[in-house]
């Protein structure tokens, strides 16, 4: 019997000790466990939450920026330009007509090497502007590097008109032709048959 009772203590004890290393080893799997589950978790949260907010961040304040930028430029711009005069609009042919007919270029004198033909066209364009009224630079490209300046104005009714500065004329440009016999000019001492026009606004 006191053997029965030595073999039922040891199997108690046994089961005792395979009960505290059971314990151990749950405990020390769920702390491992935990702590690889806590660091995967975090490096891979960190990894997609920094894309996914950097992306987010990124899209929201580009467009962010973007509208603001451009507003705010674009008020900066239209202040500027209306402080400056450059609110200039293509005027009705009436319009042009009117402003060339007190303009006071026409009246300046032609002085060579001095206050020549590009002189004239600047001016108008300049007192067009001022007027808030679009007004172009031509320049007509003649063989043997020649060349000529006059105006055009864009208006809403008639078009493209171009403007003889010194005369306050309207004129007709074209490739191929000579400037001063289609208008009605002076021959010059060159050739002024058109090669190109060139028009900057």
């Amino acid at each position: 019997m006191q053997r029965v009772g030595i073999i039922i203590g040891t199997l108690l004890a046994i089961l005792a000790l395979c009960g505290v290393l059971a314990f151990a080893g749950y405990t020390y799997g769920h702390d491992q466990g935990y702590l690889a589950g806590e660091k995967n978790g975090i490096d891979v949260g960190y990894s997609k939450g920094f894309k996914e907010g950097q992306d987010k961040g990124y899209t929201d304040g580009y467009r962010e920026g973007q509208q603001t930028g451009y507003q705010s430029g674009y008020d900066v711009g239209v202040k500027e330009s209306l402080a400056r005069g450059f609110t200039s609009r293509n005027p009705t042919y009436q319009e042009m007509k009117d402003f060339l007919a007190q303009d006071r270029t026409d009246t300046k004198t032609y002085i060579s090497g001095e206050y020549v033909c590009s002189d004239f066209a600047t001016d108008v364009n300049n007192e067009a502007e001022a007027e808030g009224i679009r007004c172009a630079i031509v320049e007509l490209r003649y063989p043997r590097d020649f060349a000529h300046a006059i105006v055009a104005f864009e208006t809403t009714d008639r078009g493209l008109i171009f403007v003889e500065p010194q005369f306050d004329s309207e004129v007709t440009v074209k490739v191929g032709q000579s400037y001063s016999q289609t208008n009605g000019y002076d021959m010059p001492a060159y050739s002024d048959i058109i090669d190109r026009i060139l028009i900057a606004w």
